[in-house]
């Protein structure tokens, strides 16, 4: 179902240099995570031998009847590069090799001076060239899709499918498809295809994640994504978000409590920021302060919550600030109360104690930590 690509579309991502320390930690993660492959790199990459001749030793579940990750590389159509990706299959290195193929006519006039038919020629003697030279599991990228002409973009995905690829991966390289758009696409293609369906949507216009669990829903076998979306310019769905669903909808085993972590790391690879309130990693994203949420959260936590935090190896925190209720202070001084040694009285609001923490809440613009609520009641 899900095939991550951070160590190939998150590694070419501007300024991002993942180095060999960054891509084995986050390989065992994602190993962990349970993804179902993982692309490890490009053809001629730096590092990627020895990446992979680790990875072959060092990763859960691989080799005859494991249940770790696929491994696969990138290539661009060309029968040199696509034969070196074989030799790594031949080595025992990985066992899939993923090739993109422009699908606009576009893309194929201004990079490769191809017309549609050419396209389609070309492609398919890639493909046989790759199986050719050892590969037995090759999959087709038909790149800016969302841009190309339906009719054409189906007769290069039927051209590699003759030549023996294994799977067509629809690729939205800028980021145009909607739900609407992406579900029309993917169910068209595997209605006519008959091998495995993928997508690789990029998150241009933000949809990239509700893109990608869109073509689960229509039909598609696979689809990519990366940890925290890296990936060129915005990036494509993120790994978090995607497996959060599935998960939630009972899709997939994946194992979610690796999340937060592998997020932290790549995002120090990547030198870029969590956001505090990032769908499934966040940190707040399961703190309340509202007093509507608070007073629902502290009779049945999972009113204002779409899974427990534990899931994702989080913790529930509820803050205590302006715009808080009685119920959250009376939790708050219950809560305090308990840690207070037995000897001492534990605190308790009196009169005009909740428009004091108001007060000072909004002077100080955040919720009271345990010590000033203490101190204000």
């Amino acid at each position: 179902m899900l095939i991550d690509t951070t160590l190939r579309e998150g590694a070419q991502a501007y300024g991002v240099y993942f180095g060999q320390g960054a891509r084995r930690r986050m390989a065992e993660m994602l190993a962990a995570v349970g993804v179902d492959e993982m692309e490890c790199g490009w053809i001629g990459q730096p590092g990627l031998s020895e990446f992979l001749t680790w990875a072959a030793q060092a990763l859960p579940g691989l080799g005859p009847g494991g249940r770790g990750p696929a491994l696969s590389v990138w290539c661009p159509c060309r029968e040199t590069d696509a034969e070196a990706a074989a030799g790594l299959v031949r080595a025992g290195l990985v066992s899939r090799v993923n090739i993109g193929a422009p699908s606009s006519a576009r893309h194929q006039r201004v990079r490769l001076g191809l017309t549609p038919g050419g396209m389609a020629e070309r492609a398919g003697a890639v493909v046989a060239s790759a199986l050719a030279a050892g590969a037995d599991y090759v999959a087709v990228g038909l790149e800016d899709v969302s841009r190309a002409d339906p009719d054409d973009a189906l007769t290069l995905a039927r051209a590699v499918v003759a030549a023996g690829a294994s799977r067509v991966r629809l690729s939205d390289t800028v980021g145009l498809l909607t739900p609407l758009s992406t579900a029309e696409l993917v169910r068209r293609h595997v209605a006519e295809l008959g091998v495995d369906v993928a997508l690789h949507a990029h998150n241009d216009l933000g949809m990239a994640a509700a893109n990608a669990v869109t073509a689960l829903q229509c039909g598609a076998a696979f689809v990519d994504v990366s940890v925290l979306g890296l990936g060129e310019r915005a990036g494509v769905a993120p790994l978090e978000q995607v497996a959060a669903w599935a998960w939630r909808e009972k899709k997939a085993g994946y194992d979610l409590s690796h999340v937060r972590a592998l997020c932290l790391l790549a995002a120090q690879g990547a030198r870029v920021a969590v956001q505090r309130n990032r769908p499934v990693v966040g940190e707040d994203i399961f703190a309340a302060e509202s007093g509507i949420h608070v007073h629902g959260m502290l009779r049945d936590p999972a009113l204002f919550e779409p899974f427990a935090p534990e899931a994702v190896g989080a913790t529930r925190r509820m803050g205590v600030g302006a715009k808080s209720g009685g119920a959250a202070l009376a939790a708050a001084a219950e809560r305090l109360a308990g840690k207070a040694a037995e000897h001492h009285a534990g605190p308790k609001p009196g009169p005009g104690a909740l428009e004091r923490v108001r007060r000072k809440a909004e002077l100080l613009g955040r919720p009271l930590t345990d010590a000033e609520l203490l101190a204000t009641l």
